[in-house]
């Protein structure tokens, strides 16, 4: 037993020898001597301003404990960087034995820092040293970046591992820290104030994590301001052997304001369940991620590779159902006034994408806003841009989100007014002059497009047209759009189109290639023009061609060449027959009563070539087949002003119905010329009418041929007698 008594001799001497120190650092070492020895090492070694005109106090045991109060910090010559009014640390001494650091509390209380960035952005904490040796070699910077990025390569290759002490930290605590931040060379200024709070901090086990902070952006004259609240709480794990850290259950709540904003305060919640930072790799997962705003919820899952090196990424993103107007009022932004107030209602979206910093993959991607559902793929090369897109979608009634239509009672109230008011007609003037010949495409936009786009649609309305489906296939490059083709399936039949429009020049030009199979143009007319003159089913081939940016040029500019041809149709609002039984009847100086008659014209078949110069449509050999009516006509239409003087000339075998339109056998081999001709607003029932002056001609020429032809008749009749009284002679002489 004699060993045991020896060892507790020594320990006993060791314990008596440590009180001793201790005892004669309380009581023998000069506190004011040790702030005046600290301050001018800090001095020495690197230009450090030490500032501390509080008091010291420290502990020894069992804690290495010390507290500073009111102390400075400047570097150079330049004003403190740095304050705070107290600084307490408290250090366990045994633990150390055994390379573990307890720490029982580390606390600042009202940090101040005051960072400052001149106009050749050097920051007031920079410093430049003289280096000790002219010989000293100087590391490259390739070099000190070789030599980082392989740092993290030798840890993991088996190299020498300096060993991480145990730490366990009972209390971290900022209090009131204030971070200003001065940038003259971006004319930026920053203000932080936050708060810290961690507690039960282990390495590889979860401790509690409480910040609050409040960030303050604006100009370097406080203009511009934006202020964020934030407020963020977790359970954060360290694992230093593999230089890992996570965040659990992580809670972020946030209130933004400014002048600049929308809508002030705007305020958000981000809620991740975990995040995983791996710093050797570079890699950031975070999972269960749910950001809520403005009554907008969307939950997401991300994960980055690489992020320090190469960044790249995935994400899969879900917008929970929401309602856009309520949206759009929060942010006091007005909606314009729509066709169907109840647009614009509800929307959800999913999306998955990946990427790099060249390329992103966006597919698939699924919206749904209102009763219409998009689906669509895009990928896109960054540097130079372009991309390869391709959407699908469903039930879309574009007017729907269109201007409503001008209320009838409106126009005509302002018709009066403008005709009552010439200054009020000038300004309406002037402003449909300047729609006409306003921009219709932004052509720097068109330059720039360098892709593809595949585009598929069911069940689309456009300006009232309803088409059952649209297939469009398009390829934008240097300032060309080329759509090969474009197929749309409307009103019982299909149209297929090739276009190109070229926008190189200042002057773009449209050239398309279209055909036309079995549409029913009728419903088309009254949909798109509330034009209700025409029915049938149509065919048409052709190609067309137009220059300029504006509604009037691109009219005025209009030029192709068409073959049409409508089968089984009506021309609804006017009766041919009747038109030319009114003539009929005119040149009698009768009276027709027209009630039996129909209001349309039904035709088997009318061809006719389209031939478009400069806006001006005309159909030279045009013919119409029709039951007791044959029709042939020429004449101009105008798209530009949106007018029409066509003449028609037409056959008929008379009517029963009305006595005044009686014909003989010699009438029906006639055409009747009836004039067409107005405006495309005005009614159908007045816009032809017959050439009373032609009919006249027809009549006259008709009466001078009866005449001719009687006194043929009588002619051959008195030389039929004297032939008849010759041969009567020549019979008597034999």
């Amino acid at each position: 037993m004699t060993w045991l008594k020896r060892i507790g001799i020594v320990i006993g001497v060791l314990f008596v020898l440590l009180a001793a120190i201790l005892a004669y650092a309380l009581y023998f070492v000069n506190s004011a001597s040790f702030k005046t020895e600290l301050q001018k090492v800090a001095l020495e070694k690197a230009d450090i301003h030490l500032r501390i005109d509080g008091d010291i106090q420290w502990s020894f045991f069992p804690w290495l404990g010390i507290e500073l109060d009111d102390i400075g910090v400047a570097m150079g010559d330049d004003p403190e960087i740095l304050q705070f009014d107290r600084a307490e640390f408290g250090l366990a001494i045994l633990p150390l034995l055994k390379q573990s650091i307890q720490v029982d509390q580390v606390r600042l209380v009202n940090l101040k820092a005051n960072l400052s960035v001149d106009k050749s952005g050097r920051g007031n904490w920079q410093r430049s040293f003289e280096p000790a040796s002219k010989n000293t070699n100087k590391t490259t910077p390739s070099v000190a970046n070789s030599q980082t990025s392989n740092a993290y390569q030798a840890t993991s290759s088996g190299a020498k591992k300096s060993v991480i002490p145990d730490i366990k930290l009972d209390k971290l605590q900022i209090d009131n820290a204030q971070v200003v931040y001065r940038d003259a060379k971006t004319n930026q200024k920053i203000d932080a104030t936050f708060n810290v709070n961690l507690s039960d901090v282990q390495w590889n086990k979860a401790w509690p994590m409480v910040m609050d902070a409040v960030i303050k952006q604006s100009d370097l004259n406080g203009k511009n301001a934006l202020t964020i609240s934030s407020k963020l709480t977790a359970k954060l794990t360290v694992f230093p052997e593999r230089e890992v850290f996570s965040l659990a259950n992580m809670s972020l709540s946030t209130e933004l304001q400014g002048d600049a904003l929308p809508a002030s305060p705007l305020k958000a919640n981000v809620d991740i369940k975990q995040v995983d930072m791996d710093i050797p790799q570079e890699n950031l997962f975070m999972d269960g991620m749910s950001l809520s705003t403005l009554g907008v919820n969307l939950n997401a899952k991300v994960k980055m590779y690489q992020v320090l090196s190469d960044p790249q990424y995935t994400a899969s993103v879900s917008v929970e159902e929401f309602n856009p107007r309520d949206v759009l009022k929060q942010l006091h932004i007005t909606i314009p006034d729509m066709a169907d107030n109840s647009v614009l209602s509800k929307a959800s979206g999913d999306v998955k994408i990946e990427g790099s910093t060249d390329k992103v993959v966006i597919q698939p991607m699924s919206l749904m806003l209102d009763d219409t559902n998009l689906q669509a793929n895009l990928v896109a090369e960054l540097s130079p841009l372009r991309w390869d897109a391709n959407i699908t979608g469903e039930n879309l009634d574009i007017d729907r989100y269109l201007p409503p239509p001008a209320d009838p009672k409106d126009s005509k109230s302002s018709a009066k007014t403008v005709a009552a008011t010439p200054s009020n007609s000038d300004v309406t003037s002037s402003g449909s002059n300047d729609a006409a010949t306003a921009d219709l495409v932004p052509l720097d936009l068109v330059r720039s497009l360098n892709g593809h786009l595949g585009f598929e649609f069911k069940n689309l309305t456009v300006k009232k047209l309803q088409l059952n489906s649209v297939n469009l296939d398009a390829t934008m490059g240097n300032g060309v759009v080329h759509i090969s083709p474009a197929a749309v399936s409307l009103y019982k039949g299909k149209s297929t189109v090739d276009a190109t429009y070229d926008a190189r020049t200042n002057t773009p030009k449209l050239d398309v290639s279209s055909r036309v199979q079995g549409i029913q143009i009728q419903p088309l007319l009254k949909d798109f023009m509330d034009l209700d003159k025409l029915s049938g089913t149509t065919s048409l081939t052709g190609e067309l061609s137009a220059k300029g940016n504006q509604v009037d040029a691109l009219m005025s500019s209009l030029n192709g060449d068409f073959l049409a041809e409508i089968t089984n149709g009506t021309l609804n609002g006017m009766n041919l027959t009747k038109t030319v039984c009114q003539g009929i009847a005119a040149i009698r100086n009768e009276s027709l009563s027209g009630n039996n008659f129909s209001a349309n014209t039904p035709f088997e078949s009318m061809n006719f070539p389209i031939h478009i110069v400069n806006g001006n449509v005309s159909t030279p050999g045009l013919v119409m087949t029709s039951a007791g009516v044959s029709v042939t006509g020429d004449g101009d239409v105008s798209l530009v002003n949106k007018s029409l003087d066509y003449q028609v000339n037409v056959a008929i075998a008379g009517s029963e119905l009305d006595h005044a339109c009686r014909v003989n056998k010699t009438l029906t081999d006639l055409a009747f010329p009836v004039v067409c001709k107005g405006k495309f607003s005005d009614d159908p029932a007045g816009l032809c009418r017959p050439d009373i002056k032609g009919f006249g001609h027809i009549f006259a020429d008709l009466a001078k041929a009866e005449l001719k032809e009687k006194a043929k008749a009588k002619a051959d009749e008195a030389q039929d007698k004297l032939k008849e009284k010759l041969k009567d002679k020549l019979k008597s002489l034999f």
